[in-house]
């Protein structure tokens, strides 16, 4: 890192510096989304005297002269960005507009995206700050305000990942953060660093994990869920590291129904009494991320993933069979020496487990990660910018990236959305996972789907015609209409769906008349629920039922309640 050599001459100081216009600001992937580090930085130079320092958080999609007349209408001295995979480009392009409309003002930029450079990313940009940026933050507004350059050991320093740790004592949210908090997705963060040396991830160069005292990470939980806040997500790399500590927050986050809490835990570190714990907790409260990566045992080790397979393949049964935690379950795809026949058999390894979600991602080549010093050995081709994402390598062509990238896409459509719970799992019972995917994929491509937006009668309409040859016409249908009615909130049976007309018994327009609001349907067969599956059994005549669905607000698991009319 270098003090860019187009900086101009500093501006004029006011006559405190503590009167100067300081600003952090990000693009966020998506509104509801806070950043957490601009919340940080900004306490972070407060304590250090600079009290008009503020935030301005806006979105990827913003378009950028809007970001920069807001941000130019504060009259700002310097402005701190945040770098991310998701906004590096627009972040850049808003700092040209924001440096060529005022050219006096101090632009510093930090995060991910620039902790790994071996200079500024553009030629708009004066100071880079890599890693953890609390205490070089506070230093570089320091100099500035004594209008002094930093020298080479400090800018060296400032650009060293990992140095200057700050304590971590207090959590970020201030009173006037809580306002805007009700209707967002709530970071928070207990410890930093992570014990693992997985080398596709930055936390493999975490040299400790260090932890918020427990007392203050309750105090501010409660003041941001008093505030109204109501999904918080965790962003510890290993948030169950500790056992007795967790086992001791789960049981006090327990205590505060109607509140949704996302963790990343390591699932093979979940033992017998943290599972009878989370047999106890409120049905969607918890939501758990548990890496599995790939579930062959030589593919992580060339990637040093350490875990302890069959312990973390029991505890994802145990959870999906417990119905209590919402589990998303991650593979990566395009790991060195991975086959296609390497990538399916780890996939129907992992989704014979059931998880609620099972993220497909592609191996990404972040800057400063280990995994780059493999790129030669196994003759990876990637994207340069970001994401970074894998396009080849030495045992996986090009156009098998491609084939699985559409898999992917189809997969999040009809698996992860959860809308096809019961005719999926029927499909895989005679049929391979793996083709019944990959069948779908094919259908997508050839009928030009990958591109347009899918609504969930057009999802349910292509799965009717990918599945007619593997199942009755009849039990097909009845499937499908169930997921439609049961996972989402339904008023009508789609017209594809209907089959013949059933003509409403009394007990149904009885119903009709006396819950105006539940749904009701016809179907071919008798079904019987049990621990989310189904039995159908055949019946001679329509056989009706209604749904009631669960007030809004009721964590990750959404069922309605189903009830077989009278005949």
């Amino acid at each position: 890192m270098v003090w860019s050599p187009t900086s101009v001459p500093q501006p004029a100081l006011p006559p405190s510096h503590a009167e100067a216009s300081i600003g952090l600001v990000t693009l966020n992937s998506k509104y509801v989304h806070t950043a957490l580090s601009l919340r940080y930085l900004r306490n972070a130079a407060r304590a250090a005297g600079f009290a008009h320092t503020w935030i301005a958080e806006y979105t990827i999609q913003t378009p950028l002269w809007k970001a920069a007349a807001e941000l130019m209408a504060r009259r700002p001295a310097v402005l701190g960005f945040s770098v991310y995979i998701w906004n590096r480009r627009q972040t850049l392009d808003l700092i040209e507009l924001v440096k060529k409309q005022q050219p006096q003002v101090l632009i510093v930029v930090g995060g991910p995206e620039v902790s790994f450079e071996a200079g500024p990313p553009s030629p708009y940009v004066d100071v880079v700050i890599a890693g953890e940026g609390e205490r070089k933050w506070a230093e570089c507004l320091g100099l500035w305000a004594e209008s002094r350059r930093p020298d080479a050991a400090t800018l060296r320093r400032w650009a060293t990942y990992g140095t200057d740790l700050p304590a971590l004592e207090a959590l970020p949210y201030l009173d006037e953060d809580l306002p805007q908090l009700a209707e967002r997705l709530v970071y928070v963060e207990t410890s930093r660093g992570c014990p693992y040396t997985c080398s596709f991830c930055l936390s493999a160069l975490d040299e400790s994990v260090r932890f918020y005292p427990d007392a203050a990470v309750k105090a501010h939980l409660e003041r941001l869920i008093g505030a109204g806040a109501r999904r918080i997500k965790f962003l510890d790399r290993t948030f169950n590291l500790r056992k007795a500590r967790v086992r001791e927050l789960f049981r006090w986050l327990m205590g505060f129904p109607g509140v949704e809490f996302h963790f990343e835990v390591v699932g093979d570190l979940l033992d017998d009494a943290m599972l009878a714990l989370l047999a106890e907790a409120p049905p969607g409260m918890f939501q758990f991320e548990i890496g599995v990566q790939s579930a062959l045992e030589p593919t992580r080790a060339r990637v040093e993933r350490r875990q302890h397979q069959p312990r973390l393949f029991e505890v994802i049964r145990r959870l999906v069979d417990d119905a209590r935690v919402h589990l998303h379950v991650d593979l990566i795809w395009g790991l060195p020496g991975e086959t296609l026949a390497d990538i399916r058999a780890s996939f129907e390894q992992v989704l014979a487990l059931q998880p609620h979600e099972l993220q497909l991602g592609f191996l990404k080549f972040l800057p400063g990660a280990p995994i780059r010093g493999l790129i030669e050995p196994h003759r990876y081709v990637f994207q340069d910018a970001p994401p970074y994402e894998v396009i080849a390598h030495a045992d996986l062509a090009a156009d098998a990236v491609l084939a699985l990238k559409r898999f992917a896409e189809v997969f999040d459509l009809y698996y992860n959305s959860g809308h096809f719970r019961f005719t999926l799992r029927r499909l895989m019972q005679v049929r391979p996972a793996w083709e019944v995917f990959e069948a779908l994929a094919a259908h997508f491509a050839a009928e030009g789907l990958l591109l347009p937006a899918h609504g969930l009668e057009g999802l349910l309409g292509h799965l009717q015609r990918c599945a007619r040859d593997w199942l009755p016409e009849a039990e097909l249908a009845d499937l499908l209409k169930l997921d439609y009615f049961f996972h989402h909130r339904a008023r009508r049976v789609p017209r594809f769906l209907n089959g013949h007309e059933a003509a409403e018994t009394p007990a149904v327009r009885a119903h009709r008349k006396r819950e105006p609001h539940s749904a009701v349907a016809a179907f071919a067969h008798r079904l019987e629920l049990r621990d989310g599956a189904v039995e159908l059994t055949p019946s001679a005549e329509p056989v009706w039922f209604a749904f009631r669905y669960p007030p809004t607000g009721e964590g990750y698991f959404f069922r309605p309640q189903v009830e077989r009319l009278p005949d």
